[in-house]
């Protein structure tokens, strides 16, 4: 009898020490308001379009995220986040739960691998540098390219395809490897490969991506890059980007300065016209207590069909608390040569070259 309670104990003892180095974490954003837009004055009989919109500031989400401890720096990591539309309480995306990201992985004093769906480098490498953080009119993922390539049946979405986003690329990326260092003299390494996982040739559908960041003090600079592969006739598509940041808040100044300059050579449609194009984000964000200003210009230039495009935004955000903020932008869109582009914003396609929204964010 005494022998079984002490190994009840023992057990008991052992089952707290597991549960003690395991953690689990459920978290989100909800975030809903008011857009209104309007189309370019060459659409014949087209109105303006005013919507309640989720996600306008920051895609709304649930997420979960976890580790467990295994001794020394080792640790077993994990996310699943799903986007939600407050709107009508439906997904994000109807075909997909875990949309945002579905990953596992091992973290250490070696830095961090996980494999799964995963933002690329290059869509958080531009996240980095647009100050309206890929929301409201100033998403800088309305003109510049964001990474990324995934299939829909035997398609190829990504990129340069005109079916996502202006600037093309997915949210995340499917069946990706990704590592991440730790930081060495001021230096980081985030490295993504996607696998295309078609037979006969391993390149076909691939993704391999790759972000060199340095971080002193209130100086953030950073260089990435992204090449697609299409299926079968062996088109490409590379992205690189270059650009950085200054905190000038540390010197005393209330401001934070943006810069980032884009490439786009190639294709990664089969049959698709090749793109040959620079894109040039410049953007400020003036902190003052709760209240903070945004600012971006954005241009694209692309050499081979003549088109050009500049877009100007101007955001405004005033914090309630550390999780709520109210939030309003306005933006327009420029279009010349035959250039299309729209004022989407964090979760929506835009409709028009003009735009001005209003809305809340809570995160939890």
């Amino acid at each position: 009898m005494k022998k079984s309670l002490l190994a009840l104990a023992l057990l008991g003892a052992f089952a707290g020490a597991a549960s003690a180095q395991t953690s689990t974490t459920v978290y989100g954003v909800l975030d809903a308001g008011v857009s209104i837009e309007q189309p370019d004055s060459s659409i014949p009989n087209a109105g303006n379009r005013t919507a309640l919109q989720s996600g306008i500031s920051t895609p709304s989400r649930i997420g979960f995220q976890g580790s467990e401890d295994f001794g020394g720096s080792l640790k077993a990591i994990f996310q699943l986040e799903a986007g939600i539309l407050i709107d009508n309480g439906q997904n994000e995306d109807t075909g997909t739960l875990f949309n945002r990201s579905s990953w596992l992985g091992l973290s250490g004093d070696f830095g961090s691998v996980m494999v799964g769906r995963q933002f690329t480098p290059m869509y958080n490498a531009v996240y980095q540098l647009d100050p309206f953080s890929l929301g409201m009119a100033g998403n800088a993922g309305n003109i510049m390219h964001l990474g990324g390539a995934n299939f829909n049946g035997n398609v190829l979405i990504g990129g340069n395809n005109p079916a996502l986003l202006n600037g093309g690329g997915s949210q995340a990326q499917n069946s990706s490897m990704r590592y991440i260092s730790q930081s060495w003299n001021n230096f980081s390494l985030e490295f993504n490969y996607g696998m295309g996982g078609q037979a006969g040739n391993t390149s076909d559908g691939s993704e391999t991506g790759a972000t060199i960041n340095y971080i002193n003090g209130p100086v953030m600079l950073l260089v990435s890059y992204d090449g697609i592969n299409a299926l079968n006739n062996g088109n490409s598509l590379k992205t690189t980007l270059v650009g950085g940041s200054i905190n000038w808040t540390e010197f005393g100044v209330p401001l934070k300065t943006n810069i980032g300059y884009q490439t786009n050579n190639g294709s990664d449609l089969i049959g698709g016209n090749g793109v040959d194009s620079t894109n040039l984000l410049l953007g400020l964000r003036i902190p003052m207590g709760p209240h903070e200003v945004l600012f971006s210009y954005i241009h694209s230039d692309n050499k081979n069909s003549g088109g050009k495009a500049d877009q100007f935004a101007l955001g405004y955000t005033y914090a309630l608390s550390k999780r709520t903020t109210l939030y309003t932008s306005v933006g327009e869109i420029n279009n010349k040569n035959g250039d299309e582009f729209t004022l989407g914003n964090a979760s929506n396609v835009g409709y028009g070259v003009k735009a001005f929204d209003l809305g809340l964010r809570h995160a939890f």
